[in-house]
């Protein structure tokens, strides 16, 4: 159980009927959140009418009961901001809100939030209006490693100014902090993704290596898979499947006879996606950086299947830089068949790396992942101020009816003033002001000297 429950908004850009990396994380790290006793509140645009009714009944009902958009004890609430405008089949295009706005404003307004937890806050989006809307400490979280040229060039400064609300900066990866930093600087605490671990069953008694490609990455992905694929020796004892989660994966072209009796096309009608990793013992991800997906990576891991990745930053760092699989030149299908033909052959070489994925496990939990997200909310938490302040000071400021203050004093910190600190706290004594600004001249000394002396 955590030292302080927080109450928290988790607000992800994406419709919550996709299956979005981002929704994926937010809805494994508030489940994590949940079961160490912090409240949670999930806020998405949706695709469901009926979500969307919904959760703008709670909206309502929050009026008059501020903890109405909280679920049960342990569990997280699921709500829908409003319909949004269909992204791109790659994800990569961030949902834009026609109606959410209102509906975000209004709920922030009503709940009582301790942070609200932006993933992905450009603009436009839910998580960009959560964050001008917001009344909290605010987290944001950026985990795509792909430059916005709208936010980055033609917006910055905008973007920068709102940014400049948020009080916790994350990143999953450290190339994404990286990207993100070069135009937006701050302080960014890298937290990586945790997977869900699953045991592996048995391997095949014929000595099959299974093979599997998950189809979350771009379309040219797959196609270099299969011709990989045609280029591993015929002797080698292996079985690959290609699981996607929409119909219709198999390649236009029909695959040569002897591919045909070797690969499979599943879909979540023949199991889930983490069935199928289980099964596997080496997983591929062959994006060439147009669409990445490095939390399969990390799912494969997590499910003991060996990744074959192409030598994007986000793969190697998910690898380990080759400690946790092999990589290959992006696009290069010549290479990925030698790696995959690698790890067919030799069982050392399997059994290695399957001893190093054990060994990190820890590592891949979201349990891990939510230990970290809650150490970085206890550090921003522990900055506020006591809301009490100081009641001697309030006591004898509550006499008067007007405050007078000076915003504009310079001490002997700057260059071109000679009156001492404790003159200038004296005299703003003397005169009846009840707060003073320092503004000297490049210097923050004497403002700081200030604060230290001042009752």
């Amino acid at each position: 159980m955590a030292a302080e429950r927080f109450s928290i908004a988790q607000v992800t850009p994406y419709a919550w009927e996709q299956h979005h990396d981002v929704n994926r994380f937010v809805e494994r790290l508030s489940d994590e959140l949940c079961a160490r006793g912090h409240r949670v509140v999930v806020m998405a645009p949706s695709e469901s009418r009926e979500l969307i009714r919904e959760s703008r009944d709670v909206v309502k009902r929050a009026l008059r009961d501020p903890e109405a958009v909280f679920a049960a004890e342990g569990c997280a609430q699921v709500l829908g901001m409003g319909q949004t405008l269909q992204p791109t089949r790659r994800g990569t295009t961030v949902s834009m809100p026609l109606d959410v706005s209102r509906t975000i404003e209004e709920l922030l307004e009503r709940g009582s939030f301790d942070f609200v937890h932006v993933h992905e806050p450009f603009a436009p989006s839910a998580a960009s209006a959560a964050l001008r809307h917001s009344r909290a400490l605010n987290i944001g979280t950026f985990h795509t490693p792909t430059e916005r040229v709208l936010s980055t060039q033609v917006a910055r400064k905008l973007v920068t100014l709102h940014f400049g609300r948020l009080d916790g900066r994350s990143a999953s990866f450290a190339v994404t902090r990286d990207l993100v930093q070069r135009f937006f600087p701050g302080h960014y605490r890298v937290i990586p993704p945790g997977a869900d671990l699953v045991e592996s069953p048995p391997a095949r008694d014929d000595g099959t290596i299974e093979i599997l490609y998950s189809a979350q990455e771009e379309r040219a992905a797959l196609r270099l898979f299969l011709r990989a694929l045609r280029r591993l020796p015929p002797d080698l004892p292996w079985r690959a499947t290609v699981w996607s989660r929409v119909p219709g994966a198999a390649p236009a072209v029909p695959l040569p006879k002897a591919l045909r009796e070797r690969v499979a096309f599943a879909s979540p009608a023949d199991g889930s996606e983490a069935q199928h990793l289980a099964r596997a013992q080496i997983a591929v991800g062959a994006s060439s950086g147009v669409a990445p997906s490095p939390q399969l990576l990390l799912r494969a891991m997590a499910g003991g299947a060996v990744p074959v990745a192409s030598r994007l930053p986000q793969y190697e760092e998910a690898l380990d830089v080759g400690e946790r699989g092999l990589l290959f030149e992006p696009r290069d299908a010549i290479t990925l068949a030698a790696q995959l033909a690698r790890l067919v052959a030799d069982d050392d070489l399997r059994e290695r790396f399957h001893r190093r994925l054990r060994d990190s496990h820890d590592e891949l939990s979201w349990g891990r992942t939510a230990e970290l997200y809650e150490g970085l909310y206890g550090d921003v938490a522990a900055r506020r101020h006591d809301p009490d302040g100081r009641p001697a000071v309030r006591r004898r400021i509550e006499r008067r009816d007007f405050i007078h203050v000076d915003l504009h004093m310079h001490t002997d910190h700057s260059h071109d003033c000679a009156t001492p600190v404790d003159k200038l706290l004296e005299t703003a004594k003397e005169q009846g002001l009840g707060a003073i600004a320092v503004t000297d001249h490049n210097e923050i000394s004497g403002a700081l000297e200030a604060r230290e002396r001042a009752d």
